[in-house]
C-alpha cells in the first residue's frame, strides 16, 4: 500500500511538472515537492498504521475436542466420514455394547434376589412380632429377622446404584458428537479397541460452536483498538470477497512475560518486547463463518474511532489484499 501511495504521488509528480507545467523543473521546486512527499506518505502511514491498523496475522480458531470415552470396548460401527458437518449428538462411533448388557442383566438379577431375600425377611418380621404376642417366640427373633430385613435393604440400594452405573456404561457404548462439527484425520475402524486413557483418544473432533476470527497486533496498534469497533476480514482461499465483521475481545496478554513455579531465576535479555496480542473479530455473516475451515488464513482490517478519513486507506489495502488471493501462495 506504501507503494501503491508513492506511485499516486510520482504521477502527481509528472502531471505538475511535466504535463500541466503548473511548477518549473528547478532544484528548489523538486527538493520542496519530494520533502513534502516523505513527510505526506509519512503522516499517512502513520496515521493509517495508528487510527486503522491490519494485520496479515489472521486465522479462524477452532476447539478442537479429542474424543475419549467413558467405557473401554471395541468398536464394531463407525458411521461418520471425515470432514463432513456432523449435528450435536449425531453418532461418532459405537462400541460392542453386549458385555454391557451382560452385566446389565446380571444386576438386574441381583436387584430380583435382594428383593426376594427382603419379602422373606419382612414376612418373618410380621410372624415373628405376632407369635411374641402370644409369647411363643423370643424377642431375639424378631431382633434377627428385622437385621435380615435391613440388611436386604441395603443390599437392595447397593445393587441398584450398580445397576444404575451399568446402565449408564451401556448407554456411554454409544458415543456421539459434543457439539455442531466434524470430524478430521478419521484413523478409527470398526476391529479397534478404545480406552478411556486421554492420551489414546480416538478420534479428534472440530467444534464450529465457536466462528471467531483471531488476529495478532502489535502492542503499538492495539492501544487505540476497542471492543466493538468495525472490522473487515479476508482469507485467502476466499479471495475477492471482504467480510464484514465487529471486535469482540482484546487479549493483552502474551506468553513471552509469564512466570511458572520454578527454582530457575527469570533471564532478562534487555531485548524490548515485541510480543503480539490478539483481537477477536465476530464476522456478520455467521452462515459463512460456520462453514470456515479450521486454520483459514487471512487479514484483518480495524477500523477505530478515530482518525476516521484514514480509514479508507485500509479499506483499500485490504481489499487488494482479497484480490490478490488469486495468486498461488509459494
Amino acid at each position: 500500500m506504501i507503494a501503491f501511495i508513492s506511485i499516486c504521488y510520482a504521477l502527481l509528480y509528472i502531471l505538475i511538472f511535466n504535463k500541466l507545467g503548473i511548477l518549473k523543473k528547478t532544484i528548489g521546486n523538486i527538493a520542496a515537492f519530494a520533502g513534502v512527499g516523505v513527510v505526506l506518505i509519512a503522516s499517512i502511514v502513520f496515521m493509517w498504521y495508528t487510527f486503522a491498523p491490519i494485520s496479515s496475522d489472521a486465522r479462524m480458531f477452532r476447539f478442537i475436542i479429542p474424543i475419549v470415552p467413558n467405557v473401554r470396548g471395541e468398536v464394531v460401527e463407525v458411521p461418520v466420514q471425515p470432514n463432513t458437518p456432523l449435528k450435536r449428538g449425531e453418532v461418532l462411533f459405537q462400541i460392542d455394547p453386549e458385555p454391557f448388557e451382560i452385566n446389565v442383566r446380571q444386576l438386574e438379577a441381583q436387584v430380583a434376589r435382594h428383593q426376594a431375600e427382603r419379602r422373606l425377611a419382612q414376612v418373618n418380621v410380621e410372624r415373628a412380632e405376632k407369635l411374641l404376642q402370644v409369647q411363643s417366640a423370643a424377642q431375639i427373633d424378631v431382633d434377627t429377622w428385622t437385621a435380615n430385613r435391613d440388611i436386604a435393604d441395603a443390599a437392595i440400594q447397593s445393587a441398584e446404584a450398580q445397576l444404575d452405573n451399568a446402565r449408564w456404561q451401556l448407554g456411554e457404548t454409544t458415543v456421539t458428537a459434543p457439539y455442531d462439527g466434524y470430524v478430521v484425520n478419521l484413523q478409527l475402524r470398526p476391529g479397534g479397541v478404545v480406552t478411556t486413557i486421554p492420551l489414546a483418544s480416538p478420534m479428534a473432533y472440530v467444534s464450529t460452536e465457536s466462528s471467531m476470527v483471531l488476529a495478532s497486533f502489535s502492542q503499538s496498534a492495539v492501544r487505540r483498538i476497542a471492543v466493538g469497533d468495525a472490522a473487515d476480514v479476508v482469507f485467502t482461499n476466499v479471495p475477492g470477497r471482504t467480510f464484514s465483521g465487529t471486535v469482540e475481545r482484546i487479549v493483552g496478554a502474551s506468553s513471552g512475560s509469564q512466570f511458572a513455579a520454578s527454582s530457575q531465576l527469570p533471564t532478562l535479555t534487555g531485548a524490548p518486547a515485541n510480543d503480539r496480542w490478539a483481537v477477536l473479530v465476530d464476522l456478520d455473516d455467521k452462515e459463512f463463518a460456520q462453514q470456515l475451515a479450521q486454520g483459514a488464513g487471512g487479514a484483518v482490517a480495524i477500523y477505530t474511532s478515530a482518525g476516521k478519513p484514514v480509514h479508507v486507506v485500509s479499506k483499500v489495502a485490504v481489499r487488494m489484499k482479497a484480490w490478490l488471493g488469486y495468486l498461488t501462495s509459494p
